[in-house]
């Protein structure tokens, strides 16, 4: 049996980040997840094990402060996801610039600057060429291609990928920096039969995958040593 590992993950508070929070703790694992909202959800986490810090991204002191929480709760850290995500179409942030800052903040700016801080509060070593710590951004599959109503949130998804390509070349050898990019993973419930049935329709496996796939990916890159700077779709053969 392999020893605990302990991961911090953004945004458990629902979601894909609910889901990987609840699959590490079952496998014994450590983990640290940060939320918005404290929510029936995360007291379930809470529960379980999980060691829940709140932080609201947008703002560079909550961000600094939760570097130096981590550091309070454990001597390493293995993995660190950036799952924390907004999502705001375009006539949103016509109408609030705010919301245009808080894509980028969340999804690019304040993702680098906690990488960044916990290597100085946790630094990760390299043994024999391989990385000690795994930090993986979840982005979206369609954010290379783009989407005519979602321009901003497009953007700052692609402007997480080319962060991780900057802080792979950054922090090698002791840190492997990879992207995860899900296409369709759950529908809301909102989402009515017929919109489920058109989206399902661009998919070349049309089902709805639920967030286990995430999760298996995320143990895909734990285990495999040799993938750094990579890009992992997840997306069903999207074609649209």
């Amino acid at each position: 049996m392999n020893p605990p590992r302990t991961l911090l993950i953004t945004g458990i508070g629902r979601r894909i980040g609910q889901h990987l929070a609840a699959h590490y703790l079952a496998q014994g694992d450590r983990v640290i997840g940060t939320y918005l909202r404290h929510t029936s959800d995360v007291a379930a986490l809470e529960a379980q094990g999980l060691i829940a810090l709140p932080c609201d991204l947008t703002q560079a002191a909550e961000v600094e402060r939760l570097a130096a929480g981590i550091a309070e709760h454990t001597s390493t850290l293995d993995a660190l996801v950036h799952n924390a995500s907004v999502w705001f179409d375009d006539a949103q942030c016509a109408q609030d610039a705010d919301k245009i800052s808080a894509l980028y903040t969340v999804h690019v700016t304040a993702p680098i600057a906690l990488t960044l801080r916990l290597q100085q509060a946790l630094p990760a070593e390299s043994r024999q060429g391989q990385a000690g710590r795994l930090v993986v951004f979840i982005t979206d599959a369609q954010c290379l291609s783009g989407g005519s109503e979602h321009a901003h949130y497009f953007a700052s998804k692609a402007a997480a990928e080319s962060a991780a390509r900057s802080l792979a070349k950054k922090l090698k050898p002791h840190t492997r920096v990879n992207t995860i990019a899900p296409g369709l993973i759950l529908f809301h419930p909102h989402d009515t039969a017929s919109a489920r049935e058109h989206r399902l329709a661009q998919n070349l496996l049309p089902f709805e995958p639920g967030a286990a796939v995430i999760a298996q990916t995320l143990d895909y890159l734990l285990a495999c040593p040799a993938l750094d700077g990579a890009r992992i779709k997840v997306d069903c053969g999207y074609t649209a």
